[in-house]
């Protein structure tokens, strides 16, 4: 008779119970699993070295030993069976992804590529800017020549250094109809354009043109407009550096018409008419139109309003129109100009060409092309600062002929003024010259 342990009856008591050995079945299985890997691995580098030994028999120049092995052990991990020792691995996904990438040659063509339109842009901007230059340049070879003697400008050596960072350029106005006669006219206007180059500002002086000065050892002493009708240019900036102590080497002459034609070549300009002014302007219109052609049209109103050519040329010229006389003529002169000047930078390049074209040739200067060309410059970039009327005092005298002058009181301190204001010189002492001159203007008038 068989024992309960093979009964088909079950002890139930025995399952709770744990099994003794369990922890070292696992360890014998973990042992023996470990034995496998370790014989697996020594068999494949038994075959690794087999292989070696044949490639050693017959050696192939074009690959070494160690790569063989290396590329017969990473071809074993990856596919898991034989294969020989010859053939090329086949591609990782890490390999896959960088061969999808774009190789580093095609960014190098694209870098170029770039390159190469920077450098086509900038070549284009270059031939531009050299295209506008060159037009800039034919249009100033239309303008007049102007000679005048370097040697003989009356300019003191020390005045020269101190002002180095100034250029002072006298815009002269004269009564001329065309630019045939004008050496022996008068100027109308007298205005100095200081560059300072320095703070990159542009400012107008002008000097009233009765005022009484030194012409030269010729003629003495009159009014400085003029000098210009016996002495021309050289003698009108001959008397300017020496009475107020100057540096100016430039001039710039034009006739009213040349005025009245750029104007109306920008389409006129817009200028605050006062109620005093109207009558003067519309008296002096009909003249102007005579003496340099075109419209002869009145003023009807005061206030803002444009100006046509002849409009804003007698605007400039008259100065009967209230107690200020010739003062306030050399204010609304600087007016005319500064409005030009800023609707000229609004207005098209090839309008101006067309302007240049008629009012170039009215011009004369003893400037080069690249000295105007400097002075443009400056214009487009420099800003219009203060203005003022020189001298800043003066006083009224009927000189020996009976003509009225206005002398400075005295030219001295109007000298220092005008240098410790527009040309940084505190404390400004005049030359000799200038002193010497300014006593004689006093014993001369009695004012001093």
């Amino acid at each position: 008779m068989r024992s309960d342990k093979y009964s088909g009856k079950r002890d139930s008591s025995r399952d709770t119970q744990s099994y003794d050995g369990w922890e070292e079945t696992q360890m014998l299985f973990q042992s023996r699993d470990q034995e496998k890997e370790a014989e697996k691995k020594r068999r494949q580098r038994e075959a690794a070295y087999q292989e070696y030994l044949a490639l050693r028999e017959n050696t192939d120049a074009s690959r070494a030993p160690e790569d063989d092995v290396r590329t017969y052990t990473r071809k074993k991990r990856a596919n898991k069976q034989q294969s020989s020792v010859f053939e090329e691995p086949k591609p990782s996904r890490r390999e896959k992804k960088e061969q999808k990438k774009p190789p580093a040659k095609k960014k190098k063509k694209k870098g170029r590529s770039l390159r190469r339109v920077i450098l086509i842009v900038l070549l284009l901007l270059i031939a531009a800017a050299a295209a506008g230059i060159l037009f800039v340049m034919g249009l100033m070879e239309k303008v007049g020549t102007e000679e005048i003697d370097q040697a003989n400008l009356g300019i003191n050596p020390q005045v020269e250094h101190d002002l180095k960072n100034y250029q002072n350029i006298a815009l002269l106005g004269v009564d001329a109809r065309d630019m045939e006669d004008y050496k022996t006219c008068r100027t109308d206007a007298i205005i100095m354009l200081s560059i300072d180059k320095q703070n990159k500002a542009i400012r107008q002086i002008s000097v009233y043109r009765d005022t009484y000065l030194h012409a030269n050892k010729k003629y003495g002493y009159d009014k400085i407009t003029n000098v210009h009708a016996y002495a021309g240019t050289t003698g009108t900036l001959h008397s300017l550096n020496e009475n107020m102590d100057l540096n100016i080497r430039e001039a710039v002459i034009v006739n009213w018409k040349a005025v009245a034609d750029a104007i109306d070549g920008l389409g006129g300009i817009d200028v605050e008419i006062k109620k005093s002014e109207i009558k003067e302007m519309n008296k002096y219109i009909k003249d102007t139109q005579k003496n340099i052609g075109g419209s002869k049209e009145k003023i009807k109103k005061a206030g803002m309003q444009t100006l046509n050519g002849n409009q804003a040329v007698t605007y400039a010229r008259i100065r009967k129109d209230s107690s200020e006389g010739d003062y306030r003529r050399n204010e609304r002169m600087k007016i005319v100009v500064s409005a030009a000047v800023d609707k000229a930078k609004k207005t098209n390049p090839f309008k101006l060409k067309q302007i240049a074209d008629q009012v170039m040739p009215q011009i004369r200067t003893n400037m080069d092309t690249n000295s105007l060309l400097k002075v443009m410059f400056a214009f487009l970039r420099y800003d219009m600062t203060d203005s003022a009327g020189w001298p800043f005092e003066t006083g009224s005298w009927t000189s020996y002929n009976g003509a009225w002058v206005g002398p400075p009181v005295t030219l001295k301190r109007n000298v220092t003024e005008l240098h410790e204001k527009y040309f940084g010189q505190p404390g400004y002492e005049p030359t000799q010259t200038v002193q010497d001159i300014s006593k004689e203007i006093s014993r001369r008038t009695g004012l001093y």
